[in-house]
């Protein structure tokens, strides 16, 4: 019993006095290190509703109590990103509202490696409506920012969602 715990006691010691060790071990953040640009935002999304009417047809099979004559369906729009870096399309994808029946918020996290130096930057987030669906009032369905960007190796430049709905470019110069 006491070989055991003396066993399992050095063991624990070594375990720290490596870990202790490999703290020391340098990485390599140097002057050849890239930059990052990192998408990070949240959006509500844009609640959709399509409507249609039923014909009769329709509503004689129903029972009584369900035969309204329009027929609804609401969702929230998935949204399409566009990222060009350098002039090259970086991503082009759909992003899909999270939960189990699609009524979440819509998340963006992506990381783009970027040389240091100036960079150009072309990011679009664009709700994709379906044909006849309307956005509710006020909700924003387009985000989009253009510019250019010049980072140092090693900076991360973060590109996210402000108070007023906007896509706003912080980096380490400017929070």
């Amino acid at each position: 019993m006491i070989a055991r715990r003396a066993a399992a006691a050095l063991l624990a010691l070594a375990m720290t006095a490596g870990i202790a060790w490999l703290s020391r071990v340098p990485t390599n953040f140097g002057a050849d290190a890239d930059a990052v640009i990192r998408l990070s935002w949240r959006v509500e999304g844009v609640p959709v509703e399509a409507c249609r009417t039923r014909t009769e047809e329709e509503l004689a099979v129903l029972p009584v109590h369900m035969r309204s004559p329009q027929e609804c369906a609401s969702a929230i729009a998935p949204f399409a990103l566009d990222v060009v870096v350098d002039g090259k399309a970086a991503v082009r994808d759909t992003v899909f509202p999270k939960g189990v029946r699609g009524d979440r918020p819509v998340y963006v996290l992506r990381n783009f490696p970027a040389g240091a130096g100036r960079t150009a930057l072309s990011v679009r987030f664009e709700a994709v409506l379906a044909e006849g669906a309307e956005p509710g009032d006020g909700v924003a369905t387009i985000y989009a920012w253009d510019g250019e960007v010049d980072l140092a190796a090693g900076d991360v430049a973060l590109l996210t969602v402000d108070g007023a709905k906007n896509l706003v470019l912080r980096t380490p110069e400017a929070p």
